[in-house]
């Protein structure tokens, strides 16, 4: 399928000059918002919690906003989620619900409370959500659960269903000694666990976290009575710098294994041009996400890689016609074999771009109030970009390497 019924015979080179500076401007002026706005970092990199809620009834974002700002909460973000307006998508930048400047003093008043048994370890997940004790002797869950109030802790009245611990398999053809030996099966009442494990009696007490606290809030209005929580999840602020440097190095790795495998299929002439129109189209694409102030997570990084994927295999494209042409027309110069090029393959590239296109715009239209809108803004923008580079900075690169460092000089 052909875009232009002729090969085109458009003076790329001659403007690469032209292109190259505009490419400058972009980069510098998207490295400046880089270093001085900063990304909006989404709670996959800082840490937060997320709550994906469905309602009987159809409500509107601002209802949700205004609920969740009037009880305190700062920096969150309600997106609508699937089809219709009755299941959103909260995120909160908070985690727990427990102060960690209290957590030592309820650990004080809960061991003063147990009576009968010696607490020998005493921790909460970070997310504020479970409450781990370990007992030199055996409690019932209803005395754990008291200390557990008097020490100032909200624990949860009931549990949707118990998973079983893996080591307490149910039986079947076993006798009552077998059924006696199973000491680490657990038991579990209320919102509560407990199961012996190496001499210590644990006990695991289910608190009202974030996300519980917020269901509360809603189901407390008009419009969210019968509201429910399809699922929760929270990120701890280490976890997230840890993704945060992963992500980053994902797409470094990534890049230089790119122009490792341009280097080995073409020459060393080509891999940098390649690497540097790959800098060039996720800088750019950054730097446009950090001066929307779009947030970046997970899903923007898995879009970024798409970006490098897709503007490298155009670029391929184009390095592989020149490879070609070099040997055809033999006794040209470097930039004019270029040129035609890229003009034999614009129409190629065109084509498989705008067909991209349809189908990113179409995501991002759609998905627009979803938490497919990042994901779909970043690929659109990206193949914008990448097929830009492809023609009109990749290969020119690659003439200008040529000239400088391969070239021998008379």
């Amino acid at each position: 399928m052909q875009f232009f019924k002729e090969t085109t015979k458009f003076d790329f080179m001659g403007r690469s000059r032209f292109f190259g500076t505009i490419s400058i401007v972009l980069v510098l002026a998207s490295l400046v918002l880089l270093f001085t706005l900063q990304p909006r970092w989404g709670i996959d990199f800082l840490g937060g919690t997320e709550i994906q809620v469905k309602f009987k009834n159809t409500v509107a974002p601002s209802e949700i906003r205004a609920v969740l700002q009037q009880k305190g909460f700062e920096g969150f973000e309600v997106v609508s989620f699937g089809a219709g307006d009755a299941e959103f998508l909260i995120r909160l930048r908070e985690i727990s619900t427990l102060d960690e400047s209290a957590l030592e003093a309820i650990e004080m008043t809960f061991r003063s409370e147990v009576k009968g048994a010696e607490t020998k370890r005493f921790f909460t997940s970070p997310g504020g959500d479970k409450l781990t004790v370990h007992l030199d002797k055996e409690l019932s869950i209803a005395e754990v659960e008291a200390s557990a109030r008097a020490a100032g802790l909200n624990l949860l009245d009931a549990i949707d269903h118990v998973v079983a611990d893996e080591s307490a398999v149910a039986q079947t053809d076993g006798d009552d000694d077998d059924r006696d030996t199973q000491e680490t099966q657990r038991k579990c009442e209320s919102a509560s666990c407990t199961w012996v494990s190496q001499g210590v009696h644990i006990y695991e007490v289910a608190l009202k976290g974030i996300s519980e606290d917020v269901m509360d809030t809603l189901r407390a209005q008009p419009f969210g009575e019968g509201a429910i929580k399809m699922r929760s999840e929270w990120v701890g602020p280490k976890v997230g710098e840890q993704l945060r440097n992963s992500a980053i190095s994902a797409v470094l790795f990534a890049m230089l294994f790119i122009m490792l495998y341009v280097a080995l299929r073409f020459d060393l002439r080509f891999a940098p041009g390649g690497v540097v129109a790959l800098l060039h189209d996720v800088t750019i694409t950054l730097g446009i996400f950090v001066f929307f102030r779009i947030e970046f997570t997970l899903t923007t990084v898995a879009a970024l890689l798409t970006i490098v994927g897709y503007s490298i295999n155009d670029t391929i494209v184009v390095y592989d016609r020149i490879r070609e042409n070099l040997v055809k027309i033999k006794g040209q110069q470097l930039s004019r074999v270029i040129n035609t090029s890229i003009n034999e393959t614009l129409s190629r590239t065109v084509v498989t771009s705008l067909t991209t296109l349809f189908a990113t715009v179409t995501l991002m239209i759609v998905g627009w109030n979803t938490s497919l809108r990042d994901f779909s803004l970043a690929l659109t923008i990206g193949v914008l970009v990448g097929t830009y580079s492809s023609i009109v900075i990749a290969s020119p690169l690659a003439h200008w390497l040529d000239k400088t460092f391969f070239t021998k000089k008379a």
